[in-house]
Formats: structure tokens, sequence, C-alpha cells
């Protein structure tokens, strides 16, 4: 694009970015309340306040009934956050927001350094942002690694990227290898960039790949070695050979959130074929757009497990939004191209004019209920709070405010019971009357665990309501 037609991106940019502040409200407002957000906050707290501890072991541990199948860096960082006072849950939500920002930070570098054009890349990123904060709001501001993660990953690719493959030194790769394994051990379903970096590298320098897979590989042992020597094979066999229910059908939940994505995706898709010709396998371009082809392969994959989010698809949305804005900075120039760039923003942003109005609905309500909620939550925690010695938790966010180290990690534990294992010892500690009381979710009349099996351990046990407030119920063992 020339100067001239930089007069209607700045105001986007600015409109763009007025919206994602005021999107920023409500994740402000709900923030710093002891509510959680999404039952995978008291997890990731669980398993951090665990490694501040040092008194559990963060996989297979006997004393937590807690499946861990996260790499361990999150939980090291965090942990380390915990044993200086900080709260894991709310620290982990800023730090997730910041994850977004230091993303689009990238987002922005990385186009710029292929196209030269900052005012085109500014403009992709506040979309960008917007799109984090709307369609996939449920990780701008929760506690959980991936938006860490593919802060990192992108770290690795800007390092990558340059005009001239030349310039693309041994450091540089070295340096790239560092934050793309940094990035494998924060979250470990980002499989999608190493490979189109590795195939991108094979298709135009042989030597440079050979070097790459070699730093890529020595650092990856490097750090199997540390887990093996602190984790034991536990490790392994809790990471890889993870117990997960598939089916065939949960591929529409992975597909369904790209219409979410649908204007940078078929924006980038557009400009990427249509430029196509002129492109060799050299510009970043053609890294990039294998970078969307396999976040879309490996995300559909992903989503075929239970209990998998819409984040497994976040590589794709990273992708196209970078395909976007390398695209729109390539436009060819002539009497036309203002037009073709205001026609491809236009598509770019229709699906957030549907969206922006269902998420201030959304928002309005979630803020109105989370002080309500934070009321009723503080008063179970400090109930829970009497008996922290000996508390089993649903929600593991409870036993985490509450100051327990005792949690049960439901979804992962019904995986397993499906799986036909039998988890010997929660059932012989809730026989034996351990827990002084026991956190569900339900009224007097009917509650659960969220598994019909734990439910009658329960009942046999001799668990009774003790405590009841029409959400959440404590269970003592009754005589």
């Amino acid at each position: 694009m020339s100067k001239k037609e930089d007069s209607f991106v700045w105001p986007w940019c600015l409109a763009w970015a007025v919206l994602f502040l005021l999107t920023c409200l409500r994740t402000v407002l709900v923030m710093f309340h002891h509510v959680p957000l999404d039952v995978n906050e008291g997890w990731n707290a669980q398993l951090a306040s665990w490694t501040a501890g040092g008194d559990h072991q963060l996989y297979s541990s006997d004393r937590g009934f807690v499946f861990n199948n996260y790499p361990p860096l999150s939980f090291v960082l965090m942990g380390g956050l915990v044993r200086l006072g900080f709260d894991a849950i709310i620290t982990g939500r800023i730090l997730s927001c910041l994850s977004v920002l230091a993303s689009a930070v990238l987002i922005v570098r990385i186009i710029q350094v292929v196209t030269g054009r900052l005012p085109v890349a500014l403009a992709t990123a506040s979309l960008f942002l917007v799109t984090a904060n709307t369609a996939f709001q449920g990780y701008f501001g929760m506690n959980d690694p991936q938006w860490l993660a593919q802060a990192l990953m992108l770290g690795g690719l800007y390092v990558a990227v340059s005009r001239n493959v030349a310039d693309l030194t041994w450091r540089r790769l070295f340096l790239c290898a560092v934050l793309i394994v940094l990035g494998g051990f924060t979250k470990h379903n980002l499989v999608a960039l190493p490979l189109a970096l590795s195939v991108w590298l094979l298709c135009i320098d042989l030597k440079k790949a050979v070097l790459w897979g070699m730093m890529a590989a020595g650092l990856l042992l490097v750090g199997f070695a540390s887990c093996y020597e602190v984790y034991g094979v536990s490790f392994f066999r809790d990471v890889f050979l993870h117990q997960r229910v598939i089916r065939l059908g949960r591929v529409i939940h992975g597909l369904r959130q790209l219409p979410l994505m649908g204007g940078m995706l078929l924006v980038g898709l557009g400009l990427f074929f249509r430029q196509w010709r002129s492109l060799k396998w050299q510009d970043p371009a053609c890294l990039v757009g294998l970078f969307l082809a396999f976040g879309c392969l490996f995300g559909c994959l992903e989503s075929l497990g239970e209990g998998v989010d819409y984040n497994c698809m976040f590589d794709a949305f990273v992708a196209a939004t970078l395909l976007c804005g390398i695209g729109l900075a390539r436009l060819p120039e002539g009497p036309e191209q203002k037009r073709r760039f205001v026609r491809a923003c236009c598509v770019m942003s229709l699906p957030l004019l549907f969206l922006l109005p269902l998420w201030g609905v959304t928002s309005y309500r979630q803020v109105q209920t989370v002080s309500l909620k934070d009321r009723e939550w503080q008063t179970y925690i400090q109930a829970l709070k009497m008996h922290s010695t000996s508390l089993l938790c649903t929600d593991m966010a409870l036993c985490y405010w509450a100051n327990s180290r005792d949690a049960i990690d439901g979804f992962n534990l019904s995986q397993a019971l499906k799986k036909n294992q039998d988890i010997v010892a929660l059932r012989s500690v809730i026989a034996q009357h351990r827990f002084s009381l026991v956190q569900l979710y339900g009224t007097s009349a009917h509650y659960s665990s969220g598994n019909l099996t734990v439910d009658s351990w329960l009942a046999k046990a001799g668990y009774r309501p003790v405590m009841d407030n029409g959400e959440l119920i404590l269970l003592g063992y009754v005589h």
C-alpha cells in the first residue's frame, strides 16, 4: 500500500483499539473476584500450589486425585509466584492478558518485518485483539497457559522470519528453537508451527533445516532429561499416554470455531492464493501458509478428544491473522488499491459485527452476576477453611482458595473410569471417611460430583448434605 491509503488505516486502528479497550472493561470487572471463570482455573492453580509446596508430585500424585497431562513449565512459573505470595488464579488471569498483548505486539513486528508496512500491521493486530476478547473471550484473562505458550511460539517465529533467508544465522535458529521448545513445554498441543517451520526450511535450505532439527532435538532431549530427573517416568506416562475418550463427531466442535475468525480466514487465504504465482518458497508468507494449514489440521484432530476446548484452533487463528496482514500490505498499487483494501477490511470485520452485540449481552450478565457469586463463594470458602486439612473439592478453585491441598479432577477422573481404570486410592479414602467435607454442585435433593461412580462411593460411605445454598453443596460424613 502507498502512504496515501494509510489515511484509511489509522482511523481503522483507532476504532478497533477503542472497541478493544471497551471489551477489556468486562475483563477487569470480573478478573479480581474469587469466582472461577472456568473449571480449568482451579486445576491450574492446584498444580501450581503443589509445585510451590513441594509436598506433591506434579505427575501421578499419590495424595491428589488429579490427572496432569500438561508439561510442567507453566506450573513451575506459577509455583514460583505462589511462593512469593501471589494468588495463582488472579495472577494467572493477568498473565493471560499480558500474553495476548505480547502476541499482538509480535504479530505487528512479524508483519512489519516481512512487508515493511507498520500501519497495516497495526490494523491487523487491532482486529486480532478484539476477536481474541469477543469470539474467544473465555481464554482472555483466564488462568490457563494457552496464550503464554502461543506468545512464546510467536516469539520463535519472529526470530525466524526475515526478508532475506541468508539472515537466518545459526544464532537466530538457536534462539528460535529455544522459544519454540519453551512454548511446547508450556502447552503440549502447539505442534503446527514447529512442523510448518521444519517443512519450510527443508524446502529452502537443507543445511539450515538439518541444523534447526538438531538444535530443536537437542533442546527437547535436555528438557525431557530434566523432566525425567525431577518427575521420573510418570511425566512421560501422564503426558504422552493420557487416557481420553475420542469421538469422531466432535470434529464439528473444532470446525465451528472457524466462522468466528472467518473474515480473516477468507481474506488471508484469498490474498495468499491471489499472490501465489509471484511467491517463492523463501517468502515467509509460505511459512505462514503452512502454519495455517497445519493449525487447521491439528486443531480438528485435537478437537476429537472429549473435553478439548476451542483453544485447539488458536494456531489457526494466529496464522490467519498473520496471513491477512501480509496479504493486505502486499496489495498491488493502482487506482483499485484502496477500494480492495477497504473491501477486505469489511470482510475481516463482518463476524465481529454479529459477535459484538452478543458479547455485550453476555458480558453485562456476567458482570451483574459475578459479585453475587463472589459473596456466595466467600461463604463456602470460609466454611471450607475451618476443615482445610481434610477436604475434597470437585471445583478445584474452592479447595485452592480454602488453602486445601486435596481436590478431585472430576473430568479426567470420569475419562479414566470410562477407560475402565479403577481409581482404588480415591475409593479407599472415601470409604475410610478421610474427608470431613466434600464439595459438590447441586441441592440437598439432587447433587452430583459429575460421575455416578463417585456419587455411589460417597453415598455408600455415608456422606450426606450439611450445607446447601442452591448451587454449591457440602457433604459431611453422617454416622
